[in-house]
């Protein structure tokens, strides 16, 4: 069997953009620290909710596996939810097109990672991490992402940074408008 290093095909996967609206209209998203005991070039560092794509896994049903999974909590919201309805061809199979909010691919390192990108809202309930996968889940502001991403992005997942920093951008351009 071949490694996730070892790979040699794009291995999908799926990131979620866990947000809300806290106390005085602040936008926040959820952070965590990865526990990644195959993955030890980015065990540690700053991420958002996500996993891999199982075969002929819709990518809706993994976006709230992955967040239920990770932190707990169930997703009540996909955005976007652009989607074909699903086709069949009569050869027994199936398919369907999305849209995503964004696309993400790690170009180098040691994981060969390419994946598509939700924003999800989840309903209330308690942060409950992963044992084996996350830790540290917390709220932070957009503001306090921002901070992270332009001080120390040496902390954030590289597959994720620059999800986050697409994200901080539109949502900025949202605020000078």
């Amino acid at each position: 069997m071949t490694t996730l290093e070892e790979s040699e095909v794009a291995i999908p996967v799926i990131s979620a953009i866990v947000e809300r609206t806290a106390g005085a209209a602040k936008k926040e998203i959820l952070l965590q620290t990865r526990i990644a005991k195959y993955d030890r070039l980015y065990n540690g560092s700053i991420e958002i909710p996500a996993g891999r794509i199982g075969a002929f896994e819709n990518v809706y049903e993994t976006i709230k596996r992955e967040v239920k999974e990770e932190t707990g909590l169930d997703v009540i919201e996909i955005i976007p939810n652009d989607k074909s309805k699903i086709f069949t061809s009569g050869r027994s199979d199936a398919g369907f097109a999305f849209q995503p909010y964004c696309c993400q691919q790690l170009l180098k390192g040691n994981i060969p990672w390419i994946g598509f990108v939700f924003i999800v809202r989840v309903a209330e309930g308690k942060l409950k991490p992963a044992e084996d996968e996350t830790k540290d889940l917390r709220w932070a502001t957009v503001e306090e992402v921002r901070k992270l991403v332009d001080d120390t992005p040496e902390k954030i997942f590289t597959l994720q940074l620059p999800v986050l920093d697409f994200y901080l951008k539109q949502q900025e351009s949202k605020i000078g408008k």
